[in-house]
């Protein structure tokens, strides 16, 4: 092996897995450390010459590999490992520079820039399935084409038949006759039956920790606990996976001094968690399990769905074991799965990590939010990459989980009451163009409203809504309670509490738009859908992406390529009998739409009213995500814009109920929740 690829591997090793504190007590450690340890010395193994090595996606059962000795890599696995320990970003870089588009799954575009980087060795074979993943056996095949290793493609049907399985059975057989050719051996009736056994042992032990798993507090939870099923698929078949789990269930059924790390009280929310968890350094599980309280007590990758193995008919059994899996054929296969989840492990919510190309795994959101949406449990779409970091908008990502469990957090019945007090309650709303804010009584009379331009500092723009309201206008210490809210909520040091904007702006419209349901918030960079219940609680909501266009920032590009001001677009928008198209849905390209047309000489009137009508559009389908019910308002100081706010109508067919000041909506809604917060007056 090159010297440069061997130090490249060691470092890996070393600082993305083997370096872990719990290696200070040698003797005893954990079973989550032995297994991932002995994941990474697997990797190792691929590199030992004379050894069989395969490479594979996750779902070829490993039990077949073993059976004839042979050193497997599942290319997730590697990807995930290249993650954690920070080398994704080069492998990614090599695969990007050979023209792989960045469209495509991270996890397989890691795995072959890895191999075009000069990371990996040449396997001896490579193999794949059809289901679930496209994109999987796609990669692997151009790995193998690279590589000169031979190939096999276990073409997976979409129906659990009898027809199907004798048809992936045959294929399996024929697996097993490259894998017997390629290491000179024969497997005998009683190598499959050791195999089975081991196998069929390690599924009793694994259903075990399940269970166990849905104990209060879960002793077993969130990445930890899927990365240990996610291995376990690469060692199934093994006697040491089988011991570790032997181990493991020791290990959680009989805690010894665990109550500091998984104690009832950190343990605020369960959730089920969907697809994959992110693997980059710097991601928000941290936050989310020991800030939030969140925790991840089962997930539908990590669920046993597969029958025991027979071994009078090895190939039949594997076969029906691959077809078991509830995330093949249509998705009302996941949705049961996903509900007795959430029955069994009595969760708070339900979390989908959808991971930037997995289209499979994205492709089911809808059904399944709808389904979730009638047993009235929460459910969070969250856009993001298990190993591009360059996907990950943290920002973003935080207001959505604090909103996720904003919502749960009131499905729990944790209900606020306003407190009967003297005193004046301050919001204080930070967006990312301007800073609000307001000041109520005890009867929720507003006193005081103030909107300033954010400028380049959120705490600047804070201190100068703090000294306006405190110094400005008198209240002094009248001010009881203040709460922060927008995106820069965490600059305002001076305020009791933090929520975010999706709450506060659906309090703020509930108190003042009556039998409001749906609110469409469009603010400086974002835009949001909310749905609420009659007292202005959070039922359900949806943002929009990294992607600004549609937003007050997309209003601004807009005008300065007409050179107009932006206050005149609306104006403008209306005197136009017909609207320019503009089919884009990037910001960028919309913009160079804009200019073409006015090279074009279409009036700027046709081209305001097209760019109106293509930030309803975007609007519209998002309200899809929500739902309809009641009353629509709008918020937010694109809902100042005429011509925004009647091609919404237009499209909606209904008028929106907009307030006199949409801006400070969410401020007010910050208001209101400290209204029912106690507290000292803020200095």
């Amino acid at each position: 092996m090159d010297p440069i690829t061997k130090r490249t591997l060691t470092r890996l090793l070393i600082h993305g897995y083997l370096w872990r504190k719990r290696w200070a007590a040698r003797g005893d450690m954990p079973v989550a450390d032995r297994i991932i340890c002995r994941t990474a010395r697997m990797l190792l193994d691929i590199y030992r010459p004379g050894k069989l090595t395969v490479l594979s996606g996750f779902l070829v059962p490993a039990e077949l590999l073993h059976l004839y000795g042979a050193a497997p890599m599942f290319i997730e696995h590697l990807a995930g490992m290249m993650a954690s320990a920070g080398y994704a970003g080069r492998a990614l870089g090599h695969a990007e520079s050979a023209g792989y588009s960045r469209d495509g799954c991270s996890f397989h575009r890691t795995t072959l820039g890895a191999w075009l980087g000069g990371y990996l060795p040449r396997f001896k074979l490579v193999t794949a399935t059809s289901h679930l993943c496209d994109l999987q056996n796609q990669t692997l095949e151009e790995l193998a084409d690279r590589m000169g290793a031979p190939y096999v493609l276990l073409d997976v049907p979409q129906e659990n038949s009898p027809a199907a399985v004798e048809y992936l059975a045959g294929q399996l057989a024929a697996l097993e006759e490259t894998l017997a050719d390629l290491s000179g051996t024969q497997a005998t009736p009683a190598d499959w039956e050791r195999i089975f056994s081991v196998s069929n042992e390690t599924r009793e032990l694994m259903i075990r920790v399940n269970e166990l798993r849905r104990g209060r507090p879960s002793p077993l939870y969130g990445r930890e606990a899927f990365t240990l099923a996610l291995e376990a698929l690469l060692m199934m078949g093994t006697p040491f996976l089988r011991d570790c789990y032997r181990d493991l269930v020791a290990e959680i059924d009989n805690p010894r001094g665990n109550e500091g790390d998984n104690g009832e009280r950190a343990q605020r929310f369960r959730i089920i968690w969907l697809l994959a968890y992110p693997y980059f350094p710097g991601n928000f599980i941290d936050r989310l399990e020991n800030e939030l309280g969140v925790h991840a007590v089962a997930e539908e990758l990590g669920n046993v769905y597969w029958t025991p193995l027979d071994a009078a008919r090895p190939h039949h059994s594997l076969a029906v074991k691959m077809l078991q899996n509830p995330n093949l054929g249509p998705v009302t296969n996941r949705i049961a799965l996903i509900e007795r989840l959430v029955r069994e492990y009595d969760a708070d919510g339900v979390l989908q990590f959808s991971h930037w190309g997995c289209r499979q795994g994205c492709g089911g959101v809808r059904p399944i939010a709808d389904s979730l949406r009638r047993l009235d449990v929460p459910f969070l779409d969250l856009d993001g990459d298990c190993v591009d970091s360059r996907n990950y908008s943290e920002g973003q990502t935080h207001t959505r989980l604090e909103g996720f469990v904003e919502v749960m957090e009131k499905r729990r019945g944790v209900n606020r009451q306003v407190l009967s007090m003297d005193g004046l309650f301050l919001g204080i709303d930070i967006g990312s163009l301007s800073g609000k804010a307001v000041v109520i009584d005890a009867a929720g009379r507003i006193l005081f409203r103030e909107v300033i331009l954010t400028g380049a500092s959120s705490r600047r723009a804070a201190a100068k809504l703090k000294e306006m309201v405190f110094d400005g206008n008198g209240f002094g210490r009248r001010i009881r309670t203040c709460v922060a809210t927008g995106y820069g909520r965490e600059a305002v040091d001076f305020a009791d509490e933090q929520v975010t904007e999706i709450t506060c702006h659906a309090r703020g419209m509930a108190h003042l738009v009556h039998s409001v349901g749906t609110i469409i918030d469009i603010g400086g960079q974002d835009t949001k859908a909310i749905a609420v219940d009659k007292e202005g609680a959070v039922q359900r909501f949806a943002m929009n992406d990294k992607c600004a266009a549609g937003t007050g920032r997309f209003l601004e590009m807009m005008a300065q390529a007409l050179e107009i001001d932006i206050e005149d677009m609306g104006r403008r928008a209306l005197q136009a009998k017909r609207s320019a198209t503009i089919s884009s849905l990037c910001m960028v390209f919309a913009e160079s739409e804009v200019v073409s047309l006015i090279a074009e000489g279409r009036p700027v009137e046709e081209i305001c009213r097209g760019i109106c009508e293509s930030i309803a559009s975007r609007t519209v389908s998002m309200l899809g995500k929500v739902g309809r019910n009641g009353n629509i308002a709008m918020s937010g100081g694109v809902a100042k814009n005429v011509g925004v706010v009647r091609a919404l109508e237009r499209a909606l067919g209904v008028r929106l109920d907009i307030p006199a000041d949409p801006q400070v909506v969410g401020a007010l809604g910050a208001a209101l929740i400290a209204r029912e917060r106690r507290g000292s007056p803020v200095a």
